[in-house]
């Protein structure tokens, strides 16, 4: 006698499993492509995308406020980069704000005359000699990566190369004279 089995019962776990792994599989796969502007500042894509994590959907978002621009950088719906311009009289020291918002590991750089630069492995924060045309002649740039996608080893490295590029785009787009010094501190 021929004894048969219910499929729900002995197939399930094994599709289950297929499931299960195929999911993880397209988990690893990156299906955007990176911009060379985002919220209407040229950079880099290259190093925009070393910041992100694999997925399916990327969205930079910007909303200007009075004389704070932000741009909000989202994978599959779920923020990882967040920048924020702050236009202002006077420059402000990228340092005080480094430590009010508690930055691990930073660095302090000159990136040229009047552009001091805060470097972590979890943001930045740059002075941009440099208003936005109201009036203001400074630029504060924060930026924020969240997560603990990007190998520790080169977080920093990441954070700056993007930053740098990010920043000599706003500059380039506030049609500022002052530019990021090409490479490392000055």
């Amino acid at each position: 006698m021929t004894a048969y089995r219910s499929f729900s019962r002995s197939g399930a776990p094994i599709l289950l499993g297929l499931a299960v792994l195929l999911t993880a599989c397209s988990g690893d796969d990156t299906n955007y492509a990176i911009p060379a502007e985002i919220c209407e500042t040229a950079i880099a894509p290259e190093t925009l995308q070393v910041l992100l994590p694999p997925g399916d959907e990327f969205e930079a978002a910007s909303a200007p406020v009075s004389t704070t621009v932000t741009c909000e950088v989202s994978i599959d719906s779920r923020l990882y980069i967040d920048i924020t311009g702050y236009a202002v009289v006077g420059a402000l020291d990228p340092s005080e704000h480094a430590r009010a918002l508690q930055l691990e590991n930073s660095v302090e750089e000159n990136w040229g005359v009047g552009m001091p630069a805060v470097l972590a492995d979890k943001g930045a924060l740059v002075s941009l000699p440099c208003g936005a045309g109201d009036g203001t002649d400074a630029m504060l740039v924060q930026i924020l990566v969240i997560g603990d996608h990007v190998p520790e080893n080169e977080r920093r490295q990441r954070v700056t190369d993007f930053t740098r590029s990010y920043v000599t785009g706003l500059a380039e787009q506030l049609d500022c004279d002052a530019r990021p010094a090409s490479a490392g501190p000055t």
